[in-house]
């Protein structure tokens, strides 16, 4: 992105933080999906001060905007629980308007730097419209490779980085890859003494066994699944992996479509063909990204043919056993950090993914509502629509209980009490194409 679109960029924002700020709303007549339970109601929802107030019939409060709901469908807004805002990328703030036009109004991000803690504060006092950020602290890893931001090669080291992170106001510990075991289980322990959950990869060092009921949560089937050659996935975890995780009360991020857009070549051309994603990027991001395709073509074909439907069928396997067993699942893409990942998009495609291989409806919705909520320890702040809750909403056109695409037929959304009609999101869109030149 050139410096004259991420201006312009930033301006759009700037633009849209200030002319949308809370209000009080009632939706009126409106089919709700509170996701307490997958029963849907036909009633009318109060909001006032970005909190839901009074939910029931006939409600009547002459200071509330009335949202004619008849015939609409409202639910809870989406979380995206792996995500890379990146505090000094160009694409930060795009990636922020794109999360919220597609529905997404939590995320948990996943890689902390000093500046997203105040960008954290400005969203929550709406200075910024963007999604509610739950902020990872700087990863920790045992070697200094990328994308390493803290090396802790001993448990000292370890102890120390959880209790400087949870003292500079961080959510979670992330780990990753490369930590040995010692400091690992320090950090781990640590965390536990100073109330802060460790969440990221499980290192190579360490078993599933020795990190469930420790570790909050496990992202892209680390420690569950292994590379033979680095080509061909393998199930390293124990055959009775799937009992043993629902037993736990660890949660599982899969980030699927991540892991299997890497082994399908049309996934990833879709992308690419896509004119209502590519439009919404600049120039010269589409063309790294082209590049990359290209590279090494033969070779990447080659290894896609031997090895990339034995890779997604295990990938596919290792989530349905999951859910098959009640283990613990939200809905995570991994978007921001990686070519093709297209924050908000990506989501939306994670969540069919979640389907196509045999999650019902319901549950695909939970996984990025009511469970995300809980894996965060936040289920008092959002994830259902109940009186007290943040009023962060999806109105849909049709019902997501009938199809999970329906999540993309939006009328409106709504994040901490600030409404954005399906036509201002459309705007919002346009101002970004014209911005890079679309």
């Amino acid at each position: 992105m050139s410096n004259k679109e991420a201006s312009r960029i930033n301006d759009l924002l700037e633009k849209v933080s200030e002319q949308h700020k809370p209000n009080s709303y009632i939706f009126k007549n409106v089919n709700t999906l509170t996701m307490l339970d997958s029963q849907i109601v036909e009633q009318d929802v109060l909001i006032k001060n970005g909190v839901i107030k009074e939910i029931g019939i006939n409600i009547i409060n002459q200071a509330a905007i009335e949202i004619d709901g008849k015939g609409k469908y409202l639910m809870p807004g989406l979380t995206d629980m792996h995500i890379h805002l990146f505090d000094q990328h160009q694409m930060k703030n795009i990636w922020m308007l794109l999360l919220l036009v597609n529905g997404v109004t939590s995320v948990r991000d996943m890689a902390g730097e000093p500046g997203k803690l105040v960008l954290r504060d400005k969203i929550k006092n709406n200075e910024v419209l963007a999604p509610n950020i739950y902020q990872a602290g700087p990863i920790i890893n045992g070697m200094d490779n990328p994308p390493t931001l803290i090396v802790a090669s001993t448990p000292e080291e370890g102890r120390k980085q959880v209790i400087e992170q949870k003292k500079t106001g961080y959510d979670f510990i992330k780990v990753y890859d490369d930590l040995n075991k010692e400091t690992y289980l320090a950090i781990l322990d640590e965390a536990q003494k100073q109330a802060i959950p460790v969440v990221g990869h499980l290192p190579i060092a360490i078993s599933i066994e020795e990190a469930l009921n420790k570790q909050s949560s496990i992202e892209h089937l680390t420690g569950y699944k292994g590379w033979r050659n680095n080509v061909k996935a393998y199930l390293i975890a124990n055959e009775d992996y799937a009992t043993s995780t629902a037993r736990s009360s660890t949660w599982n991020c899969p980030t699927l479509y991540n892991l299997l857009i890497n082994w399908d070549k049309e996934m990833a051309e879709n992308v690419l063909a896509n004119q209502d994603i590519t439009s919404l990027l600049p120039s010269k991001l589409i063309k790294r990204w082209e590049s990359l395709m290209l590279k090494d073509t033969d070779k990447k074909e080659a290894l896609l043919a031997e090895y990339g439907e034995n890779n997604k069928e295990l990938f596919a396997q290792i989530v349905s056993g999951f859910y098959k067993s009640n283990a613990k699942l939200v809905a995570g893409t991994d978007a921001g950090s990686i070519p093709l990942l297209v924050p908000g998009f990506s989501l939306h495609e994670e969540l069919a993914a979640l389907n196509i291989i045999g999650i019902a409806n319901y549950d695909v919705l939970k996984m990025a509502t009511t469970e995300a909520a809980l894996a965060m320890e936040k289920e008092k702040e959002f994830g259902t629509i109940e009186i007290g809750k943040r009023a962060d909403l999806l109105l849909l056109d049709s019902n997501p209980l009938e199809d999970i695409n329906n999540l993309k037929k939006q009328t409106g959304i709504m994040v901490r009490g600030i409404w954005l009609s399906n036509s201002e999101s459309e705007q919002i869109k346009q101002e970004i194409k014209t911005a890079f030149g679309n």
